[in-house]
């Protein structure tokens, strides 16, 4: 049986540009089972408005971050609708191949976690071609896809919520991954100790948009996620009641605004 597969956009005031990205991912997809989500994270632009309009299900509420806002969906299609696999997707990353997901599910259930080989990434790239069975081993890790298996958040957990804002976030997580067995090893690169990330060229393109980079919050998240460093303890997606309560009626909205939202395959 074909594992069930849950595609996430990850958006905030870009509403013209996630449009044309749920545009291709409708046109490009053909696994199913495919459930399909959009986490908003309190766009003021009617963003939410428009997924709604179009029956797409979209889990939103304040503006919280990009960790906050990873984990809507994360949280949405792994522990809600029961998807084995998870693709992440930034707003600004397209796919461009017809039935792009197939290496991103099958990368995703062989080594658990899996992000993107962006092309302007190459110095940090060390061996591999790309592909699900042969991932690039690379130095360093960006975050415009990424994919999970199930398993690797049983075990290793969600984004943490202390990350607010932009930057660093899928850093610490990609980091924590790979502390549990997914996604990466650590070896010796350059003669120094290194955390080896697996990346997949993915049939993707990434859209120059505005940055919302602030280099106060970056250096913040920075600093936090270096204090983890050596943290190897599952996430979840909250810290205490309070964010647990508020994260939970995030995901019953959206339940209730929009039942049933899965990709057309055409």
């Amino acid at each position: 049986m074909a594992p069930r597969a849950g595609i996430g956009i990850i958006t905030y005031n870009r509403r013209e540009v996630v449009a044309e990205t749920i545009a291709c991912v409708h046109e490009y997809t053909r696994h199913a089972p495919v459930e399909f989500v959009v986490a908003d994270d309190g766009s003021t632009d009617g963003t939410a408005e428009m997924c709604r309009k179009w029956n797409i299900r979209c889990v939103t509420g304040s503006n919280r971050g990009v960790a906050w806002n990873k984990n809507r969906a994360l949280y949405m299609l792994s522990e809600v609708l029961d998807c084995d696999v998870i693709i992440l997707l930034e707003d600004d990353t397209q796919p461009t191949a017809v039935a792009w997901e197939t290496e991103w599910i099958t990368a995703a259930a062989r080594w658990g976690h899996i992000n993107f080989a962006a092309p302007w990434m190459d110095e940090f790239f060390l061996s591999g071609s790309g592909t699900a069975s042969d991932p690039i081993f690379a130095a360093a890790v960006t975050a415009q896809c990424a994919a999970f298996s199930r398993e690797a958040l049983i075990k290793a957990g969600y984004f943490n919520s202390r990350f607010k804002g932009y930057g660093d976030e899928h850093i610490e997580h990609t980091r924590r991954l790979i502390r549990h067995g997914f996604g990466g090893t650590v070896s010796i690169v350059h003669g120094t100790r290194h955390n080896v990330f697996y990346l997949l060229r993915g049939g993707l393109t990434v859209r120059k948009t505005p940055s919302y980079f602030d280099q106060d919050q970056v250096e913040r998240n920075r600093a936090l996620a270096g204090e983890l460093s050596a943290d190897q303890g599952r996430r979840d997606p909250w810290r205490d009641a309070a964010e647990y309560s508020q994260f939970n009626d995030e995901i019953r909205t959206a339940l209730t605004c929009t039942p049933h939202s899965r990709v057309t395959i055409l």
